[in-house]
C-alpha cells in the first residue's frame, strides 16, 4: 500500500497562517504592476472635456443611471480634489459602482496620478405648497407688503 502524500499542511498555530498570507499578499503587491500616472497640471477646461468624454462613453454603453450621475454639477476645491454635488444620496450609491474606472479614466487622460474625487450632499430647500386663499395671500404680502396696506384701506377679506 503506497503512502499518500499531504498537499497541504496545516499550521500548529493561527498566527502562522496569518502571517503566511501577510506574506502572500507582500509577494503578490511586488509582483503586480500598477499603471503610473505623471503629475501634470490641468485647466478645469481640460477637466470639463475628458468629463464629458467619459459621460457620453457611458451613454453609448447604455448605462444612463451612470450618465445622470455624470451630468451632476460639480467643482475643483484644489488643483488635485474634485467635488461632485448631490441632492440625492442614491446617486452617491451609483457613483461608487463605477467611481474606480472614472479615477482611472481621469488619471490617464490628465495624466495625474494625484486626483481624487470626493462627493457632496446638498440638501434641497423644501418650499411649502400654497393652497389656500389666506396662504396665497400671506404669500404675495411677504413678496409686496403694500398690499397688506390695500387690504385694510378697502376692507377687504382674503375668504371669499
Amino acid at each position: 500500500m503506497s503512502k499518500l502524500k499531504s498537499t497541504t499542511r496545516i499550521p500548529k498555530n493561527l498566527d502562522d497562517l496569518a502571517k503566511k498570507t501577510e506574506e502572500e499578499k507582500g509577494e503578490e503587491e511586488i509582483h503586480h504592476v500598477e499603471e503610473t500616472f505623471g503629475s501634470d497640471s490641468f485647466t478645469p477646461e481640460q477637466l470639463t472635456q475628458v468629463w464629458n468624454d467619459f459621460a457620453e462613453s457611458r451613454k453609448a454603453e447604455g448605462k444612463n443611471s451612470e450618465h445622470m450621475v455624470m451630468k451632476q454639477e460639480f467643482y475643483l476645491k484644489d488643483p488635485t480634489t474634485i467635488v461632485i454635488k448631490f441632492l440625492n444620496p442614491v446617486k452617491i450609491d451609483i457613483l461608487d459602482r463605477f467611481r474606480p474606472a472614472l479615477l482611472k479614466h481621469l488619471k490617464r487622460k490628465l495624466n495625474n496620478g494625484k486626483i481624487s474625487l470626493e462627493t457632496e450632499l446638498i440638501e434641497a430647500q423644501s418650499q411649502r405648497m400654497i393652497y389656500t386663499n389666506q396662504e396665497k395671500f400671506a404669500y404675495l404680502t411677504e413678496k409686496k407688503p403694500i398690499l397688506r396696506d390695500l387690504q385694510n384701506r378697502l376692507g377687504l377679506d382674503t375668504d371669499f
